[in-house]
């Protein structure tokens, strides 16, 4: 899948039966929504794509009281990424949304990230990803021009996901539209929103994060342009 960038396996149902790759015992628990979540549900989110989101936030919230073992996430990595590359969810959600499809490649660019590369470099497929990332998030911008917790979170995925690449530069714009419009200087005021909307507690996590926000904020930039009023 890391050459080819597209998934050689079917997975299967939430329930575990079909062919493919299983989902763990963690993933078929009745998600839960939360009042931090709901928001999402004023955009057209695909029902499947939706039900991704909402089971890995159960996953990572039972993850909170009984820590997945790597070899556990690995495979829910696995599964996960799978099942929202799939070239039949692609071709379901041809037509959906950009909010739908930011937030299929975001969690896509997410699994990615708390997995880290195994035995090769997932460099080549986070890049095809980010690049449909970008521009599905350019698409929301047009028609949505608003910001939220969501946001704070898709611009963070997208700051890890494009290190070294020439999207950086759009994300760290982007990031400082985000932070001015929500008036936040402060890297624990983005790490609470980004905890708001999917979050997996790992020993690197924060420290993947938190350097390019910090390094957002330490030019002086953003509070400038608060105290100017626009971006």
């Amino acid at each position: 899948m890391l050459i080819m960038q597209r998934p050689q396996f079917e997975a299967q149902d939430d329930i575990g039966t079909g062919n493919g790759i299983p989902p763990i015992s963690e993933w078929q628990s009745d998600p839960t929504t939360s009042d931090e979540v709901l928001s999402l549900y004023d955009f057209d989110i695909d029902p499947a794509i939706g039900n991704a989101f909402m089971r890995l936030r159960s996953v990572f919230q039972q993850a909170c009281r009984s820590p997945l073992p790597p070899t556990r996430l690995h495979d829910l990595a696995c599964f996960v990424i799978h099942r929202l590359l799939s070239p039949n969810l692609s071709a379901e959600t041809a037509e959906l949304s950009p909010m739908s499809e930011s937030l299929r490649c975001g969690l896509a660019l997410y699994m990615f990230i708390v997995q880290g590369p195994t035995y090769y470099s997932h460099a080549v497929i986070l890049h095809d990803i980010t690049t449909r990332f970008l521009s599905h998030l350019k698409q929301c911008q047009a028609t949505l021009g608003l910001y939220d917790s969501i946001d704070t979170w898709f611009v963070s995925i997208g700051l890890v996901a494009s290190t070294g690449t020439p999207h950086y530069e759009w994300f760290m714009h982007q990031a400082r539209t985000v932070a001015v419009s929500l008036q936040i200087t402060l890297w624990e005021d983005i790490f609470r929103k980004i905890k708001d909307i999917l979050w997996l507690d790992t020993p690197e996590g924060e420290a993947t994060f938190r350097p390019h926000w910090d390094a957002i904020f330490a030019t002086g930039g953003v509070e400038e342009l608060l105290n100017q009023g626009s971006i």
